[in-house]
């Protein structure tokens, strides 16, 4: 149906005046006070993948700094088996442990800030954990398990001694073989030779990380205090290593004084300088499977137990080592007499698939402490076999023995099994 004449001039009249308001003519925006041009947008912070720095990282936005936050969950139930001399969790004595619990939660925070004058790394990991040991509720534990920077070779602050080189495979949860596994405060520079994968490290680390105790020895008076005094020289050490493609090496050695407190002590002299160092070498076994390696390392402490076993058990007259003792001389002085350890330790890691992994560690300790009153010995042996069914996900099971060797005394054996479940994220 065709519109009357006057519509159609309605209608194209409304066109036209709509059209006006749409497109004043030039210069009526500048007479109304408006723009020539709208206002340019306001920049956009969001985060986006710095790739760069690998898998996971992410841009903080309005800055230079690479982050990525990972962590863990698991839970481990343990079953024991020890008998009475070793002094260790077992269903002999009703005050004992026959089973417990254990549930641990990491955080990790990574991060990496790029300068004129190289890059600025940070590692920050707490650890949450709670272990069952009896009826009742049991305390959370929160602590600080590392928080450490490096920029140009330098290292500063919680991490992993320098000195330390093979810790295990295994999960390691109550009985850790005999070889050095330390965190601790430290200032550290390591130098490498371009890629030549050598490098040699220094470092100036907490020495009472390392404190073992100090004991009383015969003929001294068991009722008169005794042990570590105020730290009065921190612990140095110095490592060279070596990364290959068939594996590598380290070589590392460490001063320790022990500075001992003895309140009545005539003709005493209550500071010593301990020592260690220790060696290890690992061979890759890609001919066995994928990933497969080989670990032997040894280790000798004068007066500083702790670089050579993190878990030394005694027998009954001094179940934890010690670094040294005081002893009464046969003229009624006193002296401080160092112990003397040494270990040799290894392991063997064997895929048998992409989700099927077998891990083998095993040491040898032997402490010697003021002859055959508190010399003994110690042989660790444990078997993991792990299950990876997914990516970051795990279910594991591990037996774990000691065999506890005092000079005088009965032999102790701690066993446990254990079960482990873990997610990585």
């Amino acid at each position: 149906m065709e519109f009357p004449s006057v519509t159609r001039n309605h209608r194209a009249g409304a066109i036209l005046i709509a059209a006006a308001m749409l497109c004043p003519p030039a210069g009526t925006a500048i007479a109304a006070g408006l723009p020539d041009e709208p206002p340019a947008a306001e920049p956009v912070s969001f985060m986006r993948a710095c790739d760069a720095q690998g898998k996971g990282y992410f841009l903080v936005p309005g800055t230079d700094t690479c982050m990525r936050i990972d962590g863990l969950v698991y839970y481990e139930f343990w079953v024991y088996g020890s008998n009475q001399a070793s002094g260790q969790p077992g269903w002999y004595s009703p005050s004992k442990n026959g089973v417990s619990s254990y549930t641990r939660g990491d955080i990790k925070f990574h991060t990496a800030t790029p300068t004129e004058e190289g890059m600025i790394t940070t590692f920050t990991e707490l650890r949450m954990s709670l272990q069952s040991n009896g009826p009742g509720p049991e305390p959370t534990q929160l602590t600080l398990y590392h928080a450490v920077m490096t920029w140009n070779g330098i290292t500063a602050g919680r991490t992993q001694s320098m000195f330390d080189y093979f810790t295990g495979t295994t999960y390691a949860s109550l009985y850790e073989p005999a070889w050095s596994d330390t965190k601790t405060n430290m200032l550290a520079y390591t130098y490498s030779f371009g890629n030549s994968g050598l490098s040699v490290t220094g470092s100036v680390e907490d020495n009472a990380s390392r404190q073992v105790g100090i004991i009383n020895g015969p003929g001294f008076d068991a009722g008169t205090a005794n042990g570590y005094a105020g730290v009065r020289a921190p612990d140095l050490v110095g490592q060279v290593n070596l990364s290959q493609s068939w594996g590598g090496f380290q070589w590392s050695i460490a001063s320790h004084q022990v500075n001992s407190y003895q309140n009545n002590a005539v003709g005493y002299d209550k500071s010593a300088m301990g020592w260690a160092t220790a060696g290890g070498v690992t061979v890759n076994l890609p001919f066995l499977g994928d990933g497969d390696s080989l670990v032997v390392q040894a280790a000798y402490g004068y007066g500083a137990l702790n670089y050579v076993a993190t878990n030394p058990i005694g027998g009954p007259l001094v179940r934890s080592g010690a670094d040294a003792a005081i002893v009464v001389n046969s003229n009624g002085t006193k002296r401080l007499d160092l112990s003397r350890a040494w270990s040799v330790s290894g392991g063997l890691t064997h895929n048998w698939s992409p989700k099927w992994q077998t891990n083998i560690n095993a040491s040898y300790l032997d402490v010697n402490q003021l002859g055959r009153f508190y010399d003994f010995s110690n042989i660790d042996v444990q078997v993991e076999h792990v299950f990876m069914p997914v990516a970051d996900f795990q279910i594991g099971v591990e037996v774990e023995y000691k065999n506890i060797q005092p000079t005088i005394g009965s032999t102790g054996n701690a066993l446990v099994g254990l079960l482990h479940i873990e997610r990585d994220f």
